[in-house]
């Protein structure tokens, strides 16, 4: 019964493993108005359901969703969790100027070299910094 008030920072499309062609899911990354993030997950028989509702960037209240753990040798964040939408999910849009627009935490490629880095979690890294420092 939980609701939560999230940015959809980021949104990819998924192909299916043996034709690209085709798109097995929607995953999403969220945060929240204090900078935490978690992915979410949207599965292929009801990707019609919410296209026209997910939009990058934009503020949403999900309801009625449900939690997975986030395992797995490739994760969009380090949250424990991962939200998956149902039919039964509700999305609504909202305002809110208080949630982040990006939450991006950079990694400085010297940490990349030295394997300072969970390597099961996606990483960005700043070009401009590395541009000026090498």
């Amino acid at each position: 019964n939980w609701k939560i008030k999230v940015r959809i920072i980021r949104l990819w499309e998924v192909p299916n493993y043996n034709n690209q062609n085709v798109v097995d899911s929607i995953e999403l990354v969220l945060i929240d108005e204090k900078g935490s993030r978690i992915q979410a997950s949207i599965k292929k028989i009801i990707m019609q359901r919410f296209s026209n509702t997910v939009k990058e960037g934009s503020c949403r209240i999900i309801a009625k969703f449900g939690l997975i753990s986030n395992i797995g040798k490739h994760r969009a964040t380090n949250h424990s969790y991962k939200l998956n939408f149902f039919f039964k999910t509700v999305v609504k849009e909202c305002e809110d100027v208080q949630i982040p627009l990006h939450g991006l935490n950079f990694t400085s490629f010297a940490q990349i070299l030295k394997n300072e880095i969970d390597d099961s979690v996606l990483v960005g890294m700043n070009f401009k910094y590395l541009k000026s420092k090498y």
